[in-house]
């Protein structure tokens, strides 16, 4: 049975073809008042202006009298319209919701009882869908945007078992074939996926690649003279420091040394071994925390949103052996780091401005992914030049964008695509594997 989408704001700047997604034998519909967002939100700076500018123009090619009547075919044969309430001004009055979200909810009405069909709104929020349910509409959120539950994402790590003799040989040849792994049909080998190896009275640590699993190249490496701490940061730094990989997704809690092991191999990289030019730093501002106001250039008006990345360079560099933290050596520069900024070795970037750049040469840190939308990943991604490394840190359950949640997020939306990819490689730390304060690691279970 045929069914007419009314379809929200949110849900049409999904993608460049959100009008194409809902089958051949579909309705959709886009309420005039989401019109009148849209023709705002065209004006935005990055993707979601791009995609609401390039939609404005695909809803004016086609014939103005048509599209606001009976409709107009799109290349897969479902029918594209715009509809208005019946009457000039919504009657409606929902505490809670704007004049666009009721105009669209009177409009979903207004179809469904005059029109007598199957209506369905799509919508991301979910005040609004719990109205157009108490009003009899069917709502739901745009399905092909959700991602697997939290504890179903993609980690980049597994714990596989194997006899002793065949770890021996691992430490020989440097490789074990995946038929020596005990229960080897339930294990899932992905491209660059990282593997514990356990037999009877020992372990050993490795990569998946080229149908193998592989000794870790870095394993005795320690970036900027920081020893990691446990597992999950071996893997970390060997997915960091490996330039085989120009792409690298850290996922975790907060407290498991993402920024910091990050920090630390972007500064031996830089300024030790060369590889790159400089470190480039970013991170999403939601709709809550605004810069704009802040006086100053945009290094200033950044820098309260940066100050995780100003702590770890600080402990970094300074650091504290007596307190075990991380050192092994002590190091001798500017105790706050502000040396690097001086001299540009680290420079701090918006994510607005980055359409029309080429990231050449570049140690590319992006923090808090979770919180960018997914449509905007690949714009920044796709910035990329040669010699460049990219890498997008996050915790999916730390989310601050009301349009996000730990399922549909920039991170794990990048996760789940370039899960296998040969130029990525991907980690998660496990939440045993913080070097906070035992205080920290037991509110961070409890709370």
């Amino acid at each position: 049975m045929s069914k007419v989408f009314v379809l929200r704001t949110h849900a049409l700047l999904s993608s460049r073809k959100s009008t194409l997604r809902f089958g051949e034998d579909n309705e959709i519909v886009i309420p005039l008042a989401v019109m009148d967002e849209l023709q705002k939100m065209k004006h935005a700076s990055f993707e979601k202006g791009r995609i609401a500018r390039e939609l404005m123009e695909y809803i004016n090619s086609f014939p103005i009298d048509e599209i606001t009547s009976k409709g107009v075919i799109q290349s897969n044969g479902s029918i594209l319209r715009i509809a208005k309430t019946h009457s000039l001004e919504c009657q409606m009055r929902i505490d809670g919701l704007s004049v666009y979200e009721l105009k669209t909810l009177q409009v979903c009405q207004d179809i469904r009882d005059s029109e007598k069909k199957n209506v369905v709104l799509v919508t991301n929020n979910p005040f609004l869908q719990l109205n157009a349910k108490m009003l009899g509409i069917t709502a739901e959120r745009l399905k092909d945007e959700v991602f697997p539950k939290l504890d179903e994402q993609y980690t980049g790590r597994e714990k596989i078992y194997t006899d002793d003799d065949s770890l021996n040989l691992f430490y020989k040849q440097g490789y074990i074939e995946i038929d020596s792994i005990f229960n080897k049909e339930k294990v899932e080998f992905v491209n660059n996926k990282f593997f514990v190896i356990v037999s009877e009275s020992k372990s050993a640590l490795g990569i998946f690649r080229n149908g193998k699993i592989v000794k870790l190249k870095y394993q005795n490496r320690y970036p900027y003279n920081i020893k990691p701490k446990n597992v999950g940061q071996k893997f970390m730094i060997e997915a960091l420091l490996d330039e085989t990989f120009p792409l690298v997704v850290i996922k975790g809690n907060a407290g498991t040394g993402k920024t910091f092991c990050t920090l630390a191999a972007g500064l031996q990289e830089t300024e030790e071994n060369k590889k790159y030019s400089r470190i480039l730093v970013t991170r999403s501002v939601t709709a809550t925390e605004q810069y704009g106001f802040l006086p100053g250039d945009i290094e200033d008006k950044l820098s309260p949103y940066l100050a995780g990345i100003k702590d770890n360079l600080s402990i970094l560099i300074h650091g504290s052996e007596a307190k075990n933290m991380y050192y092994k050596d002590s190091i001798s520069v500017y105790e706050d780091g502000s040396i690097y900024f001086e001299k540009g070795t680290i420079q701090i970037q918006a994510i607005g401005f980055l359409r029309g750049r080429s990231i050449v040469d570049t140690y590319f840190i992006i923090d808090e992914t979770q919180n960018i939308e997914p449509d905007v990943i690949k714009s920044i991604v796709t910035r990329a030049a040669k010699g460049s490394k990219f890498i997008f840190l996050g915790d999916p359950t730390q989310i601050d964008n009301p349009n996000l949640t730990e399922r549909y997020n920039g991170l794990v939306y990048l996760s789940e695509k370039m899960k296998g990819n040969s130029m990525c490689a991907q980690i998660t730390l496990e939440d045993n594997e913080s070097v906070r304060s035992d205080l920290a690691r037991e509110a961070a279970k409890i709370l």
